[in-house]
């Protein structure tokens, strides 16, 4: 398929903890946020004036992916509805980090993908196989989803009984019809998350120094404190080994997963470049690019075309396409490993109710830099060449219209379908769908 054109719809929901302490709207007074009660799984993000959060999530890990799964559902079959049928025109669907992580931060891997407990298939394999479901669907052969962040643990054998291996991966699928491709080769990937921050994992409060913060929130004898992990680097620990990943390489190729290493791959030769919330701030597109370039262009990256995967080279013409899924970020232009005319999206899960703008300037400390601001951001650029410079112009995509995933006058209340998953103290969740425009040539 020649695509000529690109449109991408944005999932704007809220994926971090949830405040343990809300204003009350009557007496404006800070009162314990109800969907906290019960749980303990209470800890601090890494901002030093961060305010104690719990995660949110059912008690059973099985009904809280389903969950999950139902509102992703709803977003997806609505994207279909507001998107362009031009099949001339690629569809992006992407979610933002953290969409699926668990009552206790994070769901258990289990060696084989497998668990006895819950007719054979564990909560990871549940996440993959809903979703491979999800898009094995005619409406989507034109469509790539990139759907959020998974975040699962797995115990180390050690004796420790805090020791385990953390992994934040991104699954990514292009949709197909099973009816004219039964084998889907070359459409499922995973994309691993090489830079762990400080906010992927609150501070459990085993590990806090003053637990007089939430003292009357907590049972000290609750044994399932236990259960909420620590952040993987801290208290000594380095449980974010991004090694562990090539150990799964061969096991989710047989699963018929494509991992995409270094954050670069091509679907029907156009080349997209995918980050992680951090591995954008730190460049890890652009750096894999340039450290290609500089040791003779030897870096293989998957390549999808006519129900094949192939292993070919980073393109010199950059990234036609790039996506960013993350919690706590914004396009950084110095991040950008863009062709000419190329565009970046990039979907959040924590300032999904911050209008996009852009701005120049503003910063005194980088007078000359653009910022750009919002849930859900579109970025284009563009080289300009003179006879006296060299230099990148940045046009912020603002022709996009927003819709809500459950409107008020629907017959759901978007509270209620949240409900034991997501965080209702922050903002109801929508669409951003962005009008088509063309891709850049490579």
């Amino acid at each position: 398929v020649a695509y000529e054109r690109v449109q991408t719809v944005s999932f704007q929901i809220y994926t971090g903890g949830a405040p343990a302490f809300i204003i009350d709207e009557d007496t404006g007074e800070e009162i314990q946020n109800e969907e906290c009660f019960g749980f303990h799984s209470y800890g601090l993000p890494g901002d030093d004036d961060a305010k104690l959060q719990c995660y949110i999530g059912l008690e059973d890990s099985a009904d809280d992916v389903r969950q999950r799964m139902g509102i992703m559902r709803d977003a997806v079959n609505q994207a279909y509805e507001s998107s362009s049928k031009d099949p001339s025109v690629l569809k992006i669907f992407i979610a933002p980090e953290f969409y699926w992580r668990g009552l206790n931060g994070a769901y258990e891997l289990l060696p084989d993908f497998s668990d006895d407990t819950h007719g054979g298939c564990s909560d990871i394999c549940h996440i993959l196989k809903s979703l491979e479901e999800v898009t094995a669907d005619e409406r989507f052969v034109d469509w790539i989803f990139l759907f959020g962040t998974v975040i699962a643990s797995e115990a180390l054998p050690t004796e420790d009984q805090f020791d385990y291996q953390f992994y934040n991966f991104a699954p990514l699928y292009r949709g197909y019809d099973p009816a004219k491709s039964p084998h889907p080769a070359g459409k499922r990937f995973l994309v691993p998350k090489r830079y762990v921050s400080n906010l992927d994992f609150l501070t459990p409060m085993r590990h806090l120094t003053n637990e007089t913060v939430a003292v009357e929130l907590l049972d000290e004898e609750d044994p399932n404190r236990q259960a909420t992990p620590m952040k993987p680097r801290s208290i000594g620990h380095n449980r974010y080994d991004n090694e562990m990943w090539s150990n799964y390489k061969k096991e989710l190729a047989d699963l018929g997963y494509t991992m995409i290493e270094h954050g670069w791959f091509m679907m029907d030769g156009i080349s997209f470049s995918v980050e992680i919330c951090l591995d954008h701030l730190v460049h890890r597109a652009l750096v894999t690019y340039m450290a290609d370039v500089v040791t003779g262009g030897k870096t293989l990256i998957p390549s999808f075309a006519e129900n094949k995967v192939e292993w070919v080279s980073i393109p010199r013409h950059q990234a036609q396409i790039s996506l960013v899924s993350s919690a706590g970020m914004d396009v950084v232009i110095a991040s950008l490993a863009l062709a000419d005319g190329g565009v970046i999206f990039l979907q959040d899960g924590l300032d999904g109710n911050v209008q996009a703008r852009s701005a120049f300037g503003e910063d005194q400390c980088l007078p000359n830099t653009w910022k750009f601001f919002g849930g859900s951001q579109s970025v284009i650029r563009k080289a300009v060449l003179s006879p006296t410079d060299v230099t990148f112009e940045y046009d912020m995509n603002l022709d996009f219209d927003e819709i809500d995933l459950y409107p008020e006058q629907g017959t759901r209340n978007w509270t209620e379908v949240l409900g034991g998953v997501f965080s209702k103290a922050a903002y109801p969740p929508r669409l951003t769908i962005y009008n088509p425009i063309d891709i850049a040539e490579p």
